[in-house]
């Protein structure tokens, strides 16, 4: 599961990456330099692993939650 993560992360920021450029092409017309969308698209993809490692964190707390010990026999008294 560790590397489907890093290569869920890579088709994400590819997409971002994609969807900027046509934004800058077509819809604003405007030229941006190919550093500033690389250094946006890497953002995107820490933001991804980083996002998926802190919310696998959480959820093994979470998941592996027991049932609460409780007596439930007959009263000793």
């Amino acid at each position: 599961m560790t590397q489907s993560i890093f290569v869920a992360g890579i088709a994400i920021a590819v997409v971002y990456l994609l969807f900027r450029f046509i934004e800058m092409r077509f819809i604003l017309k405007e030229k941006k330099p190919i550093k500033t969308m690389i250094r946006d698209t890497l953002m995107v993809y820490l933001s991804v692993v980083i996002g998926n490692f802190i919310l696998s964190q959480f959820a093994n707390g979470i998941v592996e939650s027991t049932t609460p010990e409780v007596f439930t026999g007959p009263a000793g008294f």
